[in-house]
């Protein structure tokens, strides 16, 4: 059984270094390019669609692609993903990439699988070298409680320095 990724573009674009920092006709031609040429959804037999919030900027695009984009016109991307994964007939066999937690715990609830960007893109059939740089990627993820305990220890370092 084949599987239709559906992708949330620009929730992708923002996350990855090699995405951001382009105009943004170039940031999304460099995704559906990068999924042309890696193929980080596996099998060619596999359905790719792109979701972008806004309108085409071109009726019709110069260049064709196996890769499906969709704008999303007078909707969010969220709201077109959504409504994809609702309208399916058969919901299991799309794979929705996003790290939007709204489209996660939706889309998983109507029984779509769920890939984050990073799984989406640091698949390991793509050659090192040209695996996506993320941004943050070094920052160290902190509990709700271990960060409540770091601003605690700054206000205390605060307010003794302003005491003196």
């Amino acid at each position: 059984m084949s599987l239709h990724y559906i992708i949330d573009g620009y929730n992708v674009i923002k996350q990855v270094t090699f995405f951001t920092g382009k105009k943004l006709r170039a940031g999304r031609d460099s995704l559906v390019h990068f999924i042309e040429q890696h193929r980080p959804q596996g099998s060619s037999k596999n359905e790719v669609t792109v979701v972008f919030d806004g309108k085409a900027e071109f009726d019709n695009p110069q260049i064709k692609s196996a890769t499906e984009v969709i704008f999303s016109k007078n909707e969010t991307a969220d709201d077109k993903i959504k409504r994809m994964v609702e309208h399916s007939r058969n919901p299991k066999r799309i794979v929705v990439v996003s790290d939007d937690k709204a489209i996660v715990f939706y889309c998983r609830s109507l029984g779509a699988r769920i890939k984050t960007v990073k799984e989406f893109l640091n698949d390991s059939r793509i050659p090192e070298k040209v695996k996506p740089d993320f941004e943050g990627a070094d920052k160290p993820d902190l509990s709700s409680n271990a960060a409540q305990e770091i601003t605690e220890q700054l206000k205390d370092i605060w307010l003794k320095s302003e005491e003196e």
